[in-house]
């Protein structure tokens, strides 16, 4: 902190006339290695408070307090009038009452008893004689006394501050300007927006929600959405609402690890939540069908159209009445035949993204667009950064003017290594500084560009470093850094995601980014090779 006079432009906000006058004095006057602060506020840890017109450090001295009373001052009959007005204090009881708390307050910083004193400034009063009243006698300065303000301090000094006491070999004028607050620039910490920008969404899909109610009336419902436009959160409402009618609900997505996450949230509402197939193997096994499930893929591949041949519920009260499903752009198409069994005069929505379909061969089947339709067209969980980032690696036209603040900003970067071999240690700094940003484990996920079955990717990984991470359906997700494909954490999202494992990707490598892009809600990094960092 260096010497002065703070604020050093011009005093603080006030109506006070006579700290105007005085504020220029002292910045006209100030001698070398004084410091002076206009309306020094502070609050003991006991909760009381209090505001010093002008508090000095006068290094040799202490600290001194310097009480500004404007206009006419005058004392009749033992009492004070300020303008012809009866004061409710004497003027030097305030600037004794707040010498004592800062001294207090220094105390509760570990700094010892710091010799101080109280001056009483007219700035707008002039007068020959001090009052007669003692403890203002010899301790009060008039307008006549502004001109030459310091000069005038200076020789009140010794009347103001008492004898015997050492200075402490603490710099306490620097704790002085810590109690003023310099200044001040709003900064929040990454991971500390992320929380409040996901009530900021929040509060953006409760008002999507309102959609449902003019959309009720249609049992067949076909909703497509771009990323982030709440396609989940519409759909889950949806089947709460319905299950609040007392409708048996049936909630239907395309990965384990989404259908894990919504089962928590809509089991206690009797709502059922599986993927398609285990849908259909649990059909099958109801059905006396199925004893145990093969984990082969032939018959995850077979197994819906078989459960919609063999396994649908013969009784009308085993069946569900509302069809909810999600995701549904990557069904294959048995999937699609036991869903159009469950579905005949059913409430059936289905939402869907066609630009995150990643198999070209997958479509919705003709028998869904007979349905009435709504387009969901605006991303409200990603930053718009993150979309702009994603054009551009597709090659797409995007705004570089955004993508530049967005990494001055840590919104969106791009993170080079030198070599194969580095890619880990680069994802391990990069976790650790999302960290430092006030990010909690569960608020990253890593997710890799390559499939389940490709060996060496990041979704096989139990450490990324010395940093525990697991998979998207794994139950502590919860509170792990999550590591795996971007299939499998398809419904899903994440404050900060970090896409790797860009290597060897050459089939829809643009769909499989912008679908690892997009389950970020607040930051995005891009770490590999071959890349150009930023």
């Amino acid at each position: 902190m260096a010497p002065g006079i703070w604020p050093r432009s011009q005093p603080r906000s006030t109506q006070s006339h006579a700290e105007h006058r005085v504020y220029a004095a002292l910045k006209a006057q100030l001698p070398p290695g004084w410091s002076a602060w206009h309306s020094l506020r502070i609050r003991t840890n006991k909760g009381m408070e209090g505001e010093g017109d002008f508090v000095l450090a006068i290094p040799e001295r202490g600290f001194l307090v310097l009480e500004v009373k404007g206009g006419q001052m005058e004392m009749r009959d033992g009492c004070w009038y300020q303008n012809g007005e009866p004061l409710e204090h004497a003027p030097r009881e305030q600037a004794l009452d707040y010498a004592k708390k800062l001294l207090a307050r220094l105390k509760e910083l570990g700094c010892p008893s710091v010799p101080f004193g109280v001056l009483t400034l007219f700035p707008d009063t002039s007068f020959s004689t001090a009052p007669g009243q003692d403890d203002l006698n010899s301790l009060t300065l008039g307008a006549q006394d502004v001109p030459w303000l310091i000069e005038s301090i200076r020789a009140k000094l010794d009347q103001a501050f008492p004898e015997g006491y050492l200075l402490p070999k603490q710099n306490w004028p620097a704790l002085l300007h810590r109690f003023w607050g310099e200044t001040w620039v709003p900064k929040l910490k990454l991971g500390h927006k992320a929380k409040v920008d996901a009530e900021d969404r929040l509060m953006l899909d409760r008002e999507q929600l309102r959609l449902i109610d003019s959309l009720a009336a249609n049992p067949l419902l076909l909703v497509e959405g771009v990323a982030g436009s709440g396609k989940t959160i519409l759909a889950r409402e949806s089947a709460l609402r319905m299950a609040r009618e007392g409708k048996r609900v049936l909630y239907l997505c395309y990965t384990d690890a989404l259908a894990q996450w919504l089962r928590h949230s809509l089991d206690e509402a009797g709502i059922e939540v599986f993927t398609v197939p285990r849908y259909a193997a649990h059909l099958l096994q109801q059905a006396g069908q199925l004893e145990a499930i093969p984990a082969t893929p032939e018959f995850w591949f077979h197994v819906s159209l078989q459960a919609a041949a063999d396994a649908l519920p013969e009784t009308e009260a085993l069946r569900p009445e509302v069809i909810i499903l999600d995701e549904a752009q990557d069904l294959t198409e048995n999937d699609w035949a036991l869903v159009e069994e469950l579905a005949r005069e059913r409430v059936c929505w289905i939402f869907h993204d066609p630009a995150q379909g990643f198999w070209q061969e997958r479509t919705l089947p003709a028998w869904t667009g007979a349905r009435a339709s709504f387009r969901l067209s605006t991303c409200y969980r990603c930053p718009p950064a993150v979309l702009e980032l994603s054009r551009m690696l597709r090659g797409d036209a995007h705004d570089a003017e955004l993508l530049e603040q967005a990494r001055e900003a840590g919104i969106a970067r791009m993170i080079a290594a030198p070599s194969e071999s580095a890619v880990m240690a680069k994802l391990e700094n990069e976790i650790g500084k999302l960290r430092s940003e006030g990010f909690a484990p569960e608020d990253i996920a890593v997710i890799s560009l390559r499939g389940q079955t490709a060996a060496g990717g990041i979704g096989r990984c139990d450490k990324i470093g010395a940093i525990p991470v697991v998979r998207a359906d794994s139950p502590q997700m919860e509170h792990q850094v999550v590591a795996d494909t971007f299939l499998r954490f398809k419904g899903l999202e994440r404050p900060a995601i970090i896409v790797t494992d860009l290597r060897l990707v050459k089939d829809r490598a643009d769909v499989r980014m912008h679908i690892a892009l997009t389950r970020a809600t607040d930051v995005v990094r891009v770490v590999g090779m071959d890349i150009v960092e930023s």
